[in-house]
């Protein structure tokens, strides 16, 4: 064959190959798209999935705190209440001085439990804490954990309130009465700090105790709900929980969020 030939026959032997080259790697990227964007589909359908699941748990939560606090509301507190006007009518019959110091030390323990419970099914009550705000139910809480005299506890809240969604502000609350409940049971704390962050764009609720503390990296392992809770809630508002603790160390926990994810920033 004569070198005219060859050089044609070389030159497009080279762009065949090459084409075919350029038709392999697109190929194989089109398949990748396409495997990338079946994973991406797959991994919204889990997430949308764990969603649903989570959102049902919590809803079932809230149902029955609800209820719990008709219940307290509306049957207990009325039974407790009857109990002390008996006590008010038999301290009219009481013959001697005895008995009328005993029935109003009887009272005051009936009026504080009446007190404990109107308290504590308005805490309970997603709708009360909708309708006072985020900041009057923390200060709220906090007025009980100090009426217990088991626990200091303060508030400080930094930039000008604003509103975040209900469901949003719910579960902030619901985080910070699962802290309080944890410190009260396990931290052997004297102290309960809270701080509430509100930047522009930025949410940051930070709870720090002076307890005994833990090692944060078994936090997952630890016995109980109440962090599992706090994580799921915090994982359901888009926000992120930040635990910082050691043993002896005192802990704290950080809620942050984008106070603008549901364009409820006011």
């Amino acid at each position: 064959m004569s070198n005219q030939y060859v050089i044609p026959l070389f030159v497009a032997g080279t762009l065949l190959l090459t084409l075919f080259g350029f038709f392999l790697i697109a190929y194989l990227l089109v398949q990748k798209n396409k495997q990338n964007q079946y994973q991406l589909e797959k991994s919204q359908m889990i997430f949308d999935h764990q969603n649903n699941i989570l959102r049902a748990k919590i809803e079932e939560q809230e149902n029955t705190m609800d209820q719990i606090s008709k219940e307290l509301h509306d049957n207990i507190k009325s039974v407790l209440g009857f109990a002390q006007m008996s006590m008010y009518n038999i301290a009219r019959l009481a013959k001697d001085d005895e008995q009328a110091v005993l029935i109003d030390k009887t009272n005051k323990i009936i009026g504080d439990v009446i007190e404990n419970l109107h308290n504590i099914s308005h805490s309970l009550n997603s709708n009360f804490v909708k309708n006072i705000g985020l900041v009057d139910s923390i200060e709220k809480e906090i007025e009980n954990v100090r009426l217990s005299k088991k626990l200091s506890c303060s508030l400080e809240v930094t930039g000008a309130p604003y509103e975040l969604s209900g469901e949003k502000e719910i579960h902030i609350f619901r985080i910070a009465q699962e802290a309080i409940q944890n410190c009260i049971k396990h931290a052997n704390a004297t102290n309960l700090n809270f701080a509430l962050v509100y930047e522009p764009d930025r949410f940051i609720m930070r709870i720090s105790d002076n307890g005994k503390g833990f090692d944060k990296n078994k936090v997952y392992a630890m016995k109980g709900l109440g962090f599992l809770n706090m994580f799921q809630r915090a994982r359901f508002v888009q926000g992120t929980l930040e635990v910082e603790s050691a043993p002896s160390e005192g802990s704290t926990i950080i809620l942050t969020l984008n106070s603008g994810t549901d364009g409820t920033n006011n």
